[in-house]
């Protein structure tokens, strides 16, 4: 891979930002110079819903978004129409480049960057797009701007859209270098007992992810969630969820279980 060529053209292609037909164009001209036999089979393996893809291996999609990225930032009032362009493409690359574009872009501009990916969430068709978008177009904004959050992930999880579901609780992935509140496990509560098996592996991972911090504050919630009578999908996320916690509090909430 040749980082400093990949950048030269996508420095290029910014040129056009003003003419989204022409931009889109010189984008897909562009992912299809880089396309990766084993970079094709690997999406086609690991996320088999993936509708339209190139087949351009991760590396290269990162350093084209961090191009873009450092232009949203120079130039803030470009980005809503440069990330619906992209987006609009409509590939699986095309959205992982303008999800990983908004890391360090969000959390300066919030409100731009939360409209976008307000307004894209009904594209979300595979978990592989609405992990990168949340971890990338939202997290970032927990840090300076927690209240701007945490009521969206909570409208989000409330969704009957099953990947906009798993958005919202992706959200929260943040809270694994952060101290949680009441309101991230409450939040959590919402989505405990879906039926659906794309939300419950997200919430057995964000409460691993969020353990490392707030160890206590998962143990009681799980510990709650245990001694609740929990269906059979609260008991899978409990099990699942529980497994970065000390073995002496996982080998509790298991008695609780099973009494």
């Amino acid at each position: 891979m040749d980082k400093s060529q990949i950048q030269k053209r996508t420095k290029k292609l910014l040129e056009k930002v003003d003419k989204p037909e022409e931009f889109t164009k010189g984008l897909q001209e562009l992912l299809k110079s880089y396309v990766d036999r084993d970079a094709t089979k690997n999406y086609q393996r690991i996320i088999p819903d993936t509708g339209k893809f190139f087949g351009v291996p991760l590396p290269i999609l990162r350093v084209v978004a961090a191009e873009i990225g450092k232009f949203i930032q120079k130039e803030p009032t470009e980005a809503k129409l440069l990330l619906e362009t992209i987006w609009n493409e409509a590939s699986f690359e095309a959205r992982q480049i303008a999800g990983k574009s908004l890391q360090k872009f969000g959390s300066k501009n919030p409100k731009i960057c939360l409209d976008f990916v307000s307004s894209v969430l009904h594209d979300l068709d595979n978990w592989a797009v609405c992990d990168n978008l949340a971890m990338f177009g939202v997290e970032p904004i927990v840090y300076s701007n927690p209240e701007h959050v945490l009521p969206l992930s909570e409208k989000w999880v409330k969704s009957e859209n099953k990947w906009i579901r798993r958005f919202g609780v992706v959200t929260l992935r943040r809270y694994k270098r952060v101290q949680t509140t009441n309101e991230v496990f409450r939040i959590l509560d919402l989505v405990m007992e879906d039926n659906e098996k794309d939300i419950k592996k997200a919430v057995s991972w964000i409460l691993r992810e969020i353990t490392k911090k707030n160890p206590d504050g998962v143990a009681e919630f799980l510990t709650r969630w245990a001694k609740a009578n929990p269906d059979k999908d609260a008991r899978w996320i409990i099990k699942d969820g529980m497994t970065k916690l000390p073995e002496e509090k996982q080998t509790e909430i298991l008695s609780i279980l099973m009494s």
